[in-house]
């Protein structure tokens, strides 16, 4: 949390002033009655003038608990730290207390704020989002919000603002400053997920924890499936209904959805059935579309970045603003990464005032086709020793899409599960698809192998030289053995404000001169699905 500084205050005075407020308080209890016989206006002004005396009385207690936890004279023996002395001092639990003393530092650290409580301009419940949002927060982002004009910012946030909006324009704005602290939130989110079925005689209820991006995917899906409320039943029930009908869906004969039985080498084992059902996959990802909004410098620094690291540069994100859901909560580069490998991608121009101006294009990253040929070849994720079964895969960019430009093409897709997905846009790893059998090996920029196929190493699982069967891709190749690849990561750095110019690919059957009102122009693909 911030660093707090307390100024002087006199003790009598407080002291003498908190009990005429705690006399003037019990007057109050024992005149309570006849509210319903007052005006509208009048009950409304009682309850204005009691919600700015909480927020008084708020920062007034802020400074109190800080110079306490400071002083240390509360906690007693058998007290862990000084949120457990609160609690016991107050009963009313540790996380209340935690949450209190949270408060309490947010208060303290930002004056600006704390005038907003007393004012009656910022609600505490906006102040504890506040303390929530920042709890993790790294030097930067702190020492940007308690700047003053931040701080201003801040205030002129929550007058507007429901809590839930407020939350996310925090978020924001500690991700425009400190990058880093999105990447460690969602790591932190992602680490303590889980989900639980537990079965009762009264029925199974379900209980879990996910990610902002994991649960707007699924959020997403579930209005998808179009429950609405009626006379029968509530929007609970509905979506209930519509999280039951996602599970019958995609167990209701999906190709790609059975385990496939491996040898003790990790390869799949003859199946015709499923062979055929392979065959028949629609080629669509069973997955909801999620949209995200990508500022134009978010999206250029994301491919600076990961180019940067690359080149054994600093791979440090410089601040931009974030890309950020529907709902306004700012997205990990990480998480942006993984989802501009196999996604629509359009563009909007926007005005000053945030105001849409123009729309161009869309392009379907992987049409069905090629994702049905990537299924037949790959089955399941081509992670080593994952056996997550194709319908709840992805096809990845080997050479990634918005870093290497690489094409989307059969040869360049790999099918990989959510998780591995996230892990190799995490990592930045390289992959190489090895001849034979078809399996992948997984690399560090530096060469270190991540994952290989069982019972292989490094140089027997890819061979080289004349006769190899090996196809490289992405650059995988170590620094200093063999020649390095034109196309590889790192071996340019186009300027994303020029026109890209690329020699044109013979098996294209045609090559057009680039739409200057387009995004970006890439040569034709033949086995790419154009969508206007």
């Amino acid at each position: 949390m911030f660093e707090t500084t307390l100024r002087d205050a006199d003790a009598s005075w407080i002291l003498g002033a908190l009990d005429a407020l705690v006399e003037s308080g019990d007057r109050l209890a024992s005149a309570h009655g006849g509210f319903e016989r007052w005006s509208g206006r009048e009950r409304g002004r009682a309850l204005r003038a009691l919600d700015r005396l909480a927020g008084s009385l708020a920062t007034v207690r802020a400074g109190l608990l800080v110079a306490e936890r400071a002083a240390h004279t509360s906690v007693r023996p058998g007290d862990r730290d000084f949120e457990a002395a609160r609690a016991r001092a107050t009963r009313t639990g540790l996380g209340q207390a935690r949450r209190e003393v949270q408060q309490a530092d947010t208060l303290v650290a930002l004056p600006a704020v704390a005038q907003g409580v007393r004012d009656g301009d910022v609600p505490l419940p906006h102040v504890d989002a506040l303390a929530r949002v920042t709890a993790h927060a790294g030097d930067e982002a702190r020492a940007a919000l308690t700047s003053p004009e931040t701080q201003q910012r801040l205030v002129g946030l929550a007058r507007r603002q429901t809590v839930k909006e407020f939350t996310a324009s925090v978020a924001r704005v500690v991700a425009e400053h400190e990058p880093a602290a999105v990447e460690r939130g969602v790591a932190a989110q992602r680490r303590e997920r889980f989900f639980i079925m537990s079965q009762q005689p009264e029925g199974t209820f379900l209980r879990g924890r996910l990610d902002h991006a994991a649960a707007e995917a699924l959020r997403v899906a579930i209005a998808g499936v179009g429950m609405a409320p009626d006379e029968e039943r509530d929007k609970r029930q509905a979506d209930a209904d519509a999280l039951v009908a996602l599970a019958e869906r995609a167990t209701a004969g999906m190709a790609g959805v059975r385990r496939r039985t491996r040898d003790p080498n990790g390869l799949p084992l003859p199946d015709p059935g499923q062979d055929v059902a392979d065959a028949r996959v629609s080629g669509v990802a069973n997955r909801p579309s999620v949209s995200l909004i990508v500022p134009a410098e978010t999206f250029v620094e994301l491919r600076d970045a990961q180019r940067r690291r690359e080149t054994g540069e600093e791979a440090t994100i410089r601040p931009v603003p974030p890309a950020l859901l529907e709902n306004g909560m700012p997205v990990a580069m990480s998480q942006l990464a993984r989802v501009l490998c196999d996604c629509e991608l359009g563009r909007i121009v926007m005005s000053a005032e945030g105001l849409p101006l123009d729309v161009g294009r869309t392009q379907r990253l992987y049409s069905g086709a090629q994702r049905r040929a990537v299924i037949v070849r790959d089955r399941a994720c081509a992670w080593n020793g994952c056996d997550v079964p194709a319908a709840y895969c992805e096809v990845h960019h080997i050479r990634w899409w918005d870093r290497d430009l690489g094409r989307t093409s059969v040869e360049n897709g790999v099918l990989l599960c959510g998780h591995h997905h996230t892990t190799v846009h995490a990592l930045g790893l390289a992959i190489r698809r090895l001849g034979g059998p078809v399996r992948y090996e997984f690399t560090r920029r530096d060469g270190r192998v991540v994952s290989v196929p069982p019972g292989g190493d490094r140089d027997a699982a890819a061979p080289r030289g004349a006769g190899s069967t090996a196809t490289r891709l992405a650059g995988a190749e170590r620094p200093g053995r063999g020649s390095p690849d034109p196309g590889a990561p790192g071996q340019r750095t186009p300027d994303p404000r020029v026109p890209e110019q690329r020699t044109p690919d013979p098996r294209a059957p045609e090559q057009r001169t680039p739409d200057p009102r387009a995004p970006e122009q890439r040569t034709p693909d033949p086995g790419v699905l154009d969508v206007a």
